[in-house]
């Protein structure tokens, strides 16, 4: 018949047992210590009194008389004790036992009744005869207190032998439990060779979960190869991925079917101005706004799942520049063909619609001279012939004085004429560019120096000059009427006074030509939306006297150098003339990259 606890059992339970009166034997012998303490305890507090009342005896006895005769002395005596000694019930009785002076002890807080150390002292006078009695009545209140917690403290070692006892049985069989689950399920698959009664059956059942570890920390290696393997090909997925986002010239914004953006390539920075680290996990109406072209396009694919290809309109970036972008947008789906999320492709399109703006500007100002021309060339046949007659007439001296002031009217508009005319001619004809290498600085400074205007004294300038400009190769000539039509156009917008601010500047672009910027600024009138897109126009004026052909030669001319031209008013503000300039040597200019400017919050 097989035993009930095989030796391993029996091990744990001697061990455990061994434990719990080991514990047990501590807590008898803490209690002891604890009962000890309180002893020694009761025997120094009886000490202290003592010698409490042998210095209260002493002092006394040094001039017993006049205690005695002096209550009040007496009782602030025995205050005085009180205070330096730490007893509060101190009483001086004469030899019948009559109270002469009493401290009474303070009253028990919890009503319990204390046991009060009594001690007596004979008052002895000067010459042995004892004339009083000092009696002190002292509370061990540490006492008290440590008798009180040895009452508890009993009551809690025999708890804590229960608990131990308790606990110890339960842990007993908590430990036991799974080791006899174990042999128990042994036992049901009849391994006979497993001899229970010599008390080897934990030995063979550790060694067996020994080869079940063995092989699974040898299937978990294979697996955590496998992992790493299966790891490093998707890091190098994402990796050709990032290399082949990073590689093209379009710009890339890939979002999550939350609108979280998770892909910003490097295009996209280039062409948008943020950084991917500030967009990435953001969502795109954060970081374009509610009302932005582009989160419209997302709007459309995520939402209402409207894709669109190939369309073209203007935004505005951080930096306040404005650029036209050709964009398509895409669904991404996964193979149920659910919705993963939206990816959205853009092309900077400003540079190649600068161009058709150049090209069609030029060829607009072609046919413009040569229909000007030729009608010119009509009206002024005409007007020689008005003119002709009205000399004639005016020869004769047979028309009368108001006849005379009609042909001297008719002379005078046909010279009005004439002279529109020869500025018109001047427009359309082909201006004469000679390029030269020339310093922007100076030649504001000269253009300025040749100012006249009738308000120009009322009319502070300032110039905010870039220090790294290199020469640029332009006409100075025209450059300087460029100049002069703008800042006379300046000072015709501040008739009462005001500031024109002229600002230079360098930009080094990473995917196109160097450019000098050229800024004209003044605080004027303005000017109004509705005449905004329309000053650069021939003919299109809104001065009483003007022809509407100055700005219209400024374009003209700056088209002539290959830049650019936009401005900037607001009613009441004033206006902001911008004038891009190419370099025409690039390796002259140092290298600087342009500020990269996150969207602000």
């Amino acid at each position: 018949m097989a035993r009930k606890y095989d030796k391993y059992e029996m091990e744990i339970i001697v061990s455990l047992g061994a434990l719990i009166l080991f514990l047990i034997s501590i807590n008898f012998i803490s209690g002891y210590s604890f009962e000890k303490a309180v002893r020694g305890q009761s025997a120094q507090f009886e000490n202290s009194a003592n010698i409490a009342a042998n210095y209260m005896k002493t002092e006394l006895e040094n001039d017993l008389a006049k205690w005695i005769r002096s209550d009040i002395l007496l009782i602030e005596r025995l205050r005085d004790f009180s205070i330096l000694t730490g007893i509060d019930g101190i009483t001086v009785t004469d030899t019948a036992g009559r109270m002469i002076a009493s401290l009474k002890p303070r009253e028990s807080n919890d009503g319990s009744n204390r046991k009060v150390l009594t001690i007596k002292r004979s008052l002895k006078q000067r010459n042995g005869h004892t004339s009083a009695y000092l009696i002190i009545s002292a509370v061990n209140e540490s006492g008290e207190t440590y008798k009180n917690l040895s009452k508890w403290d009993a009551a809690f070692r025999v708890v804590g032998v229960i608990a131990a006892l308790g606990i110890g049985f339960f842990f007993i069989r908590a430990v036991l439990s799974p080791y006899r689950k174990i042999k128990h399920d042994a036992l049901a698959y009849n391994l006979d060779f497993i001899d229970m009664e010599s008390g080897k059956g934990i030995e063979y059942i550790v060694d067996t979960f020994k080869d079940v570890l063995a092989e699974l920390e040898e299937k978990k290696a294979r697996l955590e190869i496998m992992y790493n393997n299966s790891e490093k090909r998707a890091d190098s997925l994402a990796r050709y991925n990032d290399y082949i986002l990073g590689s093209i010239s379009s710009g890339v914004v890939i979002c999550d079917s939350t609108g979280a953006v998770t892909r910003f390539n490097r295009s996209a920075e280039n062409i948008l101005k943020f950084f991917e680290k500030d967009c990435r996990g953001k969502q795109y109406t954060d970081i374009f706004g509610q009302n932005h072209r582009l989160t419209a396009l997302l709007d459309d694919a995520l939402r209402r799942k409207i894709t669109h290809s190939r369309l073209e309109f203007e935004i505005e970036r951080p930096d306040g520049e404005k650029l036209w972008l050709g964009c398509s947008s895409s669904m991404i789906n996964d193979e149920r063909e659910e919705g993963m999320g939206a990816v959205l492709l853009m092309i900077d399109l400003t540079e190649i619609r600068r161009l058709q703006e150049l090209s069609s500007y030029s060829e607009k100002m072609a046919s413009l001279g040569e229909l000007s021309a030729g009608l010119a060339h009509e009206i002024r046949n005409s007007f020689a012939a008005v003119v002709g007659f009205a000399k004639l007439v005016r020869k004769r001296g047979e028309s009368s004085k108001k006849d005379l002031e009609s042909i001297e009217a008719i002379l005078s508009e046909a010279n009005s004429a004439e002279s529109l005319l020869s500025r018109f001619l001047n427009f359309a004809r082909p201006l004469n560019y000679l390029p030269e290498n020339i310093d922007l600085a100076s030649l504001i400074d000269s253009a300025l120096r040749n100012l006249t205007h009738p308000d120009i004294g009322k009319i502070r300038l300032t110039k905010r000059m870039a220090d790294n400009i290199p020469e640029l190769r332009a006409d100075p000539v025209l450059l300087k009427q460029v100049l002069s039509n703008l800042l006379l156009n300046a000072c015709d917008a501040m008739p009462d006074g005001g500031d024109i601010i002229i600002e230079t500047e360098l930009k080094n672009h990473k995917n196109s030509r160097a450019e000098v910027l050229l800024s004209i600024s003044d605080t004027g009138i303005g000017i109004s939306p509705d005449n905004l897109e329309r000053i650069f126009e021939p003919f299109h004026t809104d001065k009483p006297n003007g022809t509407g052909l100055g700005l219209a030669l400024v374009k003209k001319i700056v088209v002539l150098h290959e830049g650019s031209i936009n401005v900037k008013s607001k009613p009441g503000k004033g206006t902001r003339f911008t004038i891009y300039l190419p370099l025409r040597f690039p390796h002259q200019v140092e290298p600087c990259d342009e500020q990269r400017i996150a969207q602000a919050r």
